[in-house]
């Protein structure tokens, strides 16, 4: 079996999506099964093939943009595979041209949270919503579902909907773990630099520990996606917290290790995740996790257990968290440490992968 897995980013670049492709493709190439990469994206100056991991990746630019563009010879790459794995949360470009340019050969989609998670293009949205989404998801032999809430709401537009969590690399995240005495006053935020992450709530959080008497060391850390590093670096100053949190706008690997080995909590104050993969690769590494309370990431974390929920209002209830979460002893870190490990120990791709690979299976028997 060939499968090409079609994704609109991809590493270098750092994100939900790039991990789930990169990890998955690698986990399923075996025992028969080749499964190669198409970046296909409006960024790309130019086409080119790589081999990364020992799969191969194609780089397809786009004319357009991420919503609407044409991917030239995109159709001629793809002609020599036998089932398409396409990674479109907005369901619109790349969808597009699966549908106009590969319309014999089998697909499945991901989902990844759609496109619900901003404001932006709400007019576009609707209308793409309303008179397009049924029309689009019936291209797809199956429409897996991330998380309960994207079967909730895919379900409305298909009957094709089956939940296929995304997985973790949990051994790359098992060589976080702390390896000194547990300080809940040392937090860690890593991921995308995007606003919807809310890291500026984040920051005010610690603003408002530090008013009340609490000291909190948080390092933020990844790509700066929505180039917001001048405006939080400010934010930083003005509340005069430059000695309490520090800016890495990029973290190799091993770098990252090395801090998650110094750290106990992992903080996020996003607004909404399609999934929630650096949560769980957070509670891979051990780190108790400081977050909304919002679907789907509260089904991995419950409270006073593996982690606890924050409003990032700066309220009387979130600083009451605070205080709770910041005064644990070494005892109740290490057990909640043992529950985050525990949690995200069931979504190993070692067992999550094997799952995609039925439904590829049962894709193809449908042809």
């Amino acid at each position: 079996m060939k499968v090409l897995s079609i994704t609109p980013t991809y590493f270098p670049e750092v994100g939900g999506i790039e991990s789930v492709v990169r990890e998955l493709a690698k986990c399923t190439s075996s025992h028969g099964v080749q499964v190669d990469v198409a970046h296909v994206s409006a960024k790309l100056s130019e086409a080119s093939m790589s081999e990364m991991d020992g799969l191969k990746v194609y780089r397809v630019p786009v004319v357009g943009n991420r919503l609407v563009g044409y991917a030239r010879d995109f159709g001629r790459l793809a002609a020599g595979y036998d089932l398409l794995h396409v990674h479109d949360p907005q369901l619109m470009m790349l969808t597009a041209n699966v549908l106009l340019q590969c319309r014999h050969i089998p697909a499945v989609l991901s989902t990844h949270g759609g496109f619900r998670h901003t404001t932006r293009h709400g007019t576009i949205k609707w209308v793409h919503e309303r008179l397009l989404m049924r029309t689009l998801l019936r291209r797809y032999r199956k429409v897996l579902a991330i998380s309960a809430s994207d079967t909730a709401y895919f379900s409305r537009f298909s009957d094709r909907v089956e939940q296929c969590d995304n997985g973790i690399a949990f051994a790359k995240f098992q060589q976080g773990r702390l390896t000194g005495t547990a300080d809940p006053a040392k937090w860690i935020y890593w991921g995308r630099w995007s606003r919807n992450k809310r890291i500026d709530a984040v920051i005010d959080t610690v603003a408002m520990a530090r008013d009340h008497g609490i000291a909190i060391d948080l390092l933020i850390a990844g790509p700066d996606f929505d180039q917001l590093r001048g405006s939080l670096q400010n934010q930083i100053s003005a509340l005069k917290l430059d000695a309490s949190v520090r800016l890495h706008p990029y973290i190799e690997d091993a770098a990252l290790m090395h801090e998650l080995q110094q750290r106990s909590v992992f903080v996020t104050g996003t607004e909404y995740e399609g999934f929630g993969v650096g949560i769980l690769e957070a509670m891979a590494a051990g780190k108790i996790v400081l977050c909304r309370d919002i679907a789907p990431i509260n089904g991995f974390v419950e409270r006073g257990v593996n982690g606890f929920f924050l409003d990032f209002e700066r309220g009387p209830a979130d600083l009451a968290t605070i205080r709770e979460l910041t005064g644990l002893d070494a005892a109740r870190c290490a057990a909640m440490s043992e529950a985050a490990q525990r949690k995200a120990k069931g979504y190993d791709w070692d067992s999550v992968a094997r799952r995609f690979s039925a439904h590829y299976a049962q894709a193809l028997a449908g042809a």
